[in-house]
C-alpha cells in the first residue's frame, strides 16, 4: 500500500510541476533552427527534386509515339509531283480494244516487277517485362507498333516476332 501512497504523491508533484525529490533540474534544449545548416538544408533537397522532376519531364516529352505504317483501310496518297516516273529506252506497247468499243488505246508497256522492301534489320533491344520495345531499321517499335508490312508481336530479351498481314511471321534475333 505505501508504494501506491509514493506513486500518488509524485504524480499530485508533478501535476503541480515540482519535480520528485533527488531528481536533477531539467536543462533547456538548444534551438537549431536558426544555423546555417538549418535552413540551407530544406533548400538543396526543395532544389534537388525540382531538377529531377524536370529531367524526367523532358526525357518523357523526347518519347514520342510514331505511326509507321498507317491503319488497314486508311488510303496514304502522295502528291503527284514526288512520284517517281520510272525511265525506259524501250517504246511503249499499245494493246488495241476489241472492235466496237471506242475507249482509247492502254499502255501495257512492260515496266520492271517492284523490288521487294529490303528485310527488317534488329539494331537493339531494351527488355524490361511491363513495356519492351526494339529498334528495328533505325526506328523504336513497341509490342502492337507497324513497321512497313509487319506488325510487331512479341518482344523477348533476345528477339522480336514480326507479323504480316496475311499471318506469317518473321522472328528477328540480335547477332552475337
Amino acid at each position: 500500500m505505501s508504494l501506491i501512497n509514493d506513486a500518488l504523491k509524485r504524480a499530485r508533484q508533478a501535476q503541480q510541476g515540482k519535480p520528485p525529490p533527488g531528481t536533477p533540474p531539467l536543462q533547456p534544449v538548444e534551438s537549431t533552427s536558426g544555423t546555417v545548416v538549418g535552413r540551407i538544408l530544406p533548400a538543396v533537397i526543395i532544389f534537388l527534386l525540382v531538377a529531377a522532376c524536370f529531367f524526367l519531364w523532358l526525357a518523357l516529352a523526347r518519347r514520342s509515339v510514331t505511326k509507321i505504317a498507317p491503319e488497314p483501310g486508311i488510303l496514304v496518297t502522295q502528291p503527284a509531283a514526288s512520284i517517281p516516273i520510272p525511265a525506259s529506252n524501250a517504246p511503249p506497247v499499245f494493246k488495241a480494244n476489241p472492235p466496237g468499243t471506242n475507249a482509247p488505246a492502254t499502255n501495257t508497256a512492260a515496266l520492271p516487277p517492284p523490288s521487294p522492301p529490303p528485310e527488317p534489320k534488329l539494331q537493339g533491344i531494351v527488355y524490361t517485362p511491363a513495356q519492351p520495345w526494339a529498334i528495328v531499321d533505325g526506328k523504336t517499335v513497341h509490342v502492337g507498333d507497324r513497321l512497313g508490312e509487319f506488325r510487331v508481336k512479341e518482344i523477348s530479351p533476345r528477339n522480336v516476332t514480326l507479323e504480316k498481314a496475311d499471318g506469317s511471321q518473321k522472328k528477328l534475333g540480335l547477332d552475337k
